[in-house]
C-alpha cells in the first residue's frame, strides 16, 4: 500500500471499466451447445466400437463390510478364467461400485457378453452365519454352471 506525502494510505487503484473480464468457456460442446458428458470408462467394452462378443462378463455383488468378500471375488473370477484358459472374461463388482450392496451378499452371475443377460449361478444371501457358507466350497457347481451358459450346445464344461 502506498502512503501519500501527508501519511495517509491511498486505496488501490481500479480498472477503467471498473468490471471484470468474462472467462472464457473451455468446455467442448456438443451438437446442441451443451457440455459433453464424460465417456465411462469402465463401460467402453460394451460400446459398438469395442463390442466383442466373446467377451463374458462375471458380474459379483458382494458386502463391502468385510476384504474377504472382495478376496473371493477375485479367487473366484481367477478360477473360473483358469477353467476356461479359451474364453475372455471381464470381472464386475458391484457394478463398478455404483451399487450399494446387499448387507451379507454374496452373488455370482454370468453372462455370454455385455448385450446378454446376466445369470445367477452362485448366491451366499441366504446362507450363513456362519461368514464361510456365504461362500462356494466347490468351485465345480460354478464351472458347471458357467460351462452350461456359455455352452448351450451340450459341450461340457471343463473340470478343476
Amino acid at each position: 500500500k502506498k502512503v501519500s506525502k501527508s501519511g495517509a494510505k491511498k486505496p488501490p487503484k481500479k480498472s477503467k471499466s471498473g468490471t471484470k473480464k468474462p472467462k472464457k468457456k473451455t468446455g467442448k460442446k456438443g451438437k446442441k451447445g451443451g457440455k459433453r458428458k464424460p465417456v465411462d470408462k469402465n463401460l467402453i467394452y460394451c460400446d459398438d466400437k469395442h463390442f466383442d462378443p466373446a467377451l463374458a462378463v462375471v458380474t459379483v455383488e458382494h458386502c463391502l463390510k468385510c476384504p474377504v468378500f472382495r478376496e473371493m471375488s477375485g479367487k473366484i473370477f481367477a478360477d473360473i478364467c483358469g477353467a476356461f484358459p479359451d474364453r475372455k472374461f471381464k470381472l464386475i463388482q458391484n457394478d463398478f461400485d455404483r451399487l450399494e450392496p446387499r448387507e451379507g451378499a454374496f452373488e455370482v452371475s454370468i453372462s455370454k457378453n455385455c448385450r446378454s443377460p446376466a445369470r445367477l449361478v452362485w448366491s451366499g444371501v441366504e446362507r450363513g452365519p456362519p461368514r464361510r457358507e456365504k461362500f462356494p466350497v466347490d468351485l465345480g457347481v460354478i464351472v458347471e454352471e458357467i460351462g452350461k451358459e456359455l455352452n448351450p450346445e451340450g459341450n461340457k464344461a471343463p473340470l478343476l
